[in-house]
């Protein structure tokens, strides 16, 4: 699975296309096919999944997601604000102009690396509020995952 760090500032294009760093295409397994899915994510970002990560998260969800009427809401949800995305010759992907609004991307788009094997796209004005506001609290989470992770004896630490 890819694994994706770090962030990088591009523009959104009038036709919605946005490159994708060549660090993070690089990343992408042959079983992605080039191909993102696209789809709404926490805090007013888009999350795009290489397709073979979206494939194996759809089959867990499947597999494991008990049916109860709020966990089929969000399915539902999900899968119908969710759309495939095939790179480009340039490295682009297409953004809807629905998913554009939720993220309230307009121009300027921040992509930022997820270890758990996906990307997330936020409107760049709006990712530098939300990094420092959590700068403020950094300590505290930092201390609060460490604590979670020695519970489970593991360790964040490199």
């Amino acid at each position: 699975m890819a694994s994706f760090y770090g962030s990088f500032d591009y523009s959104v294009d009038a036709k919605g296309r946005v490159n994708i760093p060549a660090k993070f295409r690089k990343a992408l397994s042959p079983e992605a096919e080039d191909t993102f899915i696209v789809t709404y994510g926490s805090e007013n970002c888009l999350e795009a999944y290489p397709k073979d990560v979206w494939n194996k998260r759809i089959a867990d969800l499947a597999d494991h997601l008990p049916r109860t009427p709020e966990n089929d809401k969000w399915l539902r949800f999900i899968s119908g604000t969710s759309a495939d995305s095939v790179l480009d010759v340039q490295g682009r992907i297409i953004l809807s102009a629905t998913q554009m609004k939720y993220a309230n991307i307009t121009k300027n788009v921040t992509i930022v690396g997820n270890i758990k094997g996906y990307i997330e796209l936020w409107d760049s004005e709006r990712y530098k509020e939300y990094i420092g506001a959590t700068m403020k609290d950094f300590d505290t989470s930092f201390y609060a995952v460490e604590d979670q992770l020695a519970k489970m004896g593991q360790s964040a630490q490199v």
